[in-house]
């Protein structure tokens, strides 16, 4: 017997609604174990009949395919995941993968609020995988791991749209690996000498050569200039500034 069959067998031994039909295959059912091809094959289409006819439990639904099911939007795919959904109360895992994403990124782009919000004063610590993404859009040579924002472009429920450049101010950490600066030199740069290798500036070694070496690597940020991301909250480590707010938001 296939696992249709089973499940078949199962409805019509558990079976509670008005059907005489099923009724009347419930007594054959205890005494033979089983039931025919043809009686299997009536059983499935007055249950699944009756079933499809029964409303939906909406808040019984696991989440993802609770979103297909309540889904009011314009989406094909979706509207069509949803009508078989609702004709055969059944859909693929993959189906129901597929369907919610779909929702979820029509719910991120409606949830978009356009800001323009000026800031100074706000650096953030990007999480690396964020920062080799800006790093390869833009085709720096370094990882923009802490920057200053300039302007909240964007939000969404799950994230932000910021305009920002690398900062100039020391961290604690090195402003574009994101490592722990261990001599007293890169401490006082705010830049490791392999990092200042990558920003283009050869790092200094001694006291003398700080002042000469901060105004290169404040010329080169300013070349670099602001660059624009999406980036979720969760991807901002840490927000130093008024606008950190917004992470929690």
């Amino acid at each position: 017997m296939t696992v249709t069959g089973i499940k078949i067998t199962e409805k019509v031994r558990n079976y509670e609604g008005v059907s005489n039909f099923i009724h009347k295959l419930k007594p054959s059912l205890a005494k033979w174990g089983r039931l025919t091809p043809r009686q299997l094959e009536a059983a499935e289409k007055v249950i699944l009949n009756e079933e499809r006819q029964k409303d939906v439990k909406v808040e019984d639904l696991p989440k993802e395919l609770r979103a297909i099911a309540e889904y009011k939007g314009e989406s094909k795919f979706v509207l069509d995941l949803q009508e078989k959904y609702l004709k055969y109360r059944q859909l693929t895992e993959k189906q129901v993968q597929a369907g919610y994403q779909a929702v979820y990124r029509e719910e991120q782009k409606n949830s978009q609020v356009s800001l323009n919000i000026n800031l100074v004063g706000n650096t953030i610590k990007l999480g690396r995988n964020i920062a080799r993404d800006i790093k390869e859009e833009y085709n720096l040579e370094f990882h923009p791991i802490l920057v200053d924002v300039t302007q909240v472009l964007m939000m969404s429920n799950k994230a932000l749209k910021l305009k920002a450049k690398l900062t100039k101010e020391n961290g604690g950490i090195c402003r574009c690996c994101g490592k722990t600066l261990t001599d007293e030199m890169s401490r006082m740069t705010g830049l490791g000498p392999v990092c200042s290798k990558y920003v283009g500036v050869e790092h200094p070694t001694t006291k003398a050569d700080l002042p000469l070496y901060r105004q290169q690597i404040s010329d080169k940020i300013d070349e670099v200039g602001e660059f624009e991301f999406w980036i979720p909250k969760r991807g901002i480590v840490e927000w130093n500034g008024s606008a950190g707010v917004l992470l929690k938001m």
